[in-house]
């Protein structure tokens, strides 16, 4: 039968407690010490202080319901084999008047796992780093496409080791104008091809500057067919004039 302490009894101190019994208590319960109970059922449970469950790390610990966690911690939440020592998971929850998060929505099999960024704001960015040189991986072990919808800036310098398909149009722009040849050759920025390095670009006059033999030069500054376009014939700075009359 269980051990009955009627409401009557204000509170309840132990400086152990181990039994295979219930326990029903209508007051309130300290207790100190180790305490070993097979199985505990609360409606509402407060704890202060630290609180650890489970004795070793490999204890299993389940929550059934909705959980929320509010703290200001830097470690809100950590999960990890050495705890918050270089932790698996950490949450940083210390930014004044935090209002930006994470959501992760999960479906049904074949429906896909959307994350998305929640705030108390209309419109919110979502960065994502790696630590100091490391590279970011998409798609680095799924065999399946990337898809990048909406209008993409890319800063640094792009690399396509697998070729470049398009299905629509396909704009290349640099972000200088263009220069005469007797301007600093770097400053120019040409589309390269292959290897070689063979390159196509515009300048606003008559090409004499050294590319890969091959390349193409459009003159801006061109006016009748021997002066709009050019070819590089000896890798150096020998460009002979490609006829553009009709």
């Amino acid at each position: 039968m269980p051990i009955l302490l009627e409401d009557h009894i204000p509170a309840v101190k132990f400086g152990g407690l181990n039994t295979d019994k219930d326990v029903v208590f209508g007051g309130s319960l300290t207790v100190s010490g180790t305490t070993n109970i097979a199985s505990v059922s609360l409606t509402d449970l407060t704890t202060t202080g630290n609180t650890t469950l489970g004795n070793a790390v490999t204890d299993t610990t389940g929550i059934n319901g909705a959980t929320t966690v509010t703290s200001t911690s830097a470690s809100a939440l950590t999960v990890g084999a050495n705890g918050a020592t270089n932790p698996v998971l950490k949450i940083n929850a210390n930014t004044a008047s935090v209002a930006t998060g994470l959501t992760i929505v999960g479906a049904a099999a074949a429906g896909g796992l959307a994350v998305s960024v929640i705030s108390s704001g209309a419109d919110e960015s979502l960065i994502i780093n790696a630590k100091g040189t490391g590279t970011i991986g998409i798609g680095s072990v799924s065999t399946g496409a990337v898809t990048i919808t909406p209008a993409t800036t890319i800063t640094g310098l792009a690399t396509l080791t697998g070729g470049f398909t398009s299905v629509a149009n396909a704009i290349l722009k640099s972000a200088t104008v263009f220069h005469a040849t007797a301007c600093a050759v770097a400053a120019v920025v040409p589309v390269s091809m292959y290897s070689t390095n063979i390159s196509v670009e515009v300048t606003t006059d008559a090409p004499t500057h050294t590319r890969a033999k091959g390349s193409i030069c459009i003159n801006t500054g061109g006016s009748s067919g021997s002066t709009r376009l050019y070819i590089n014939t000896d890798g150096a700075g020998t460009w002979t004039a490609i006829s553009t009359v009709a």
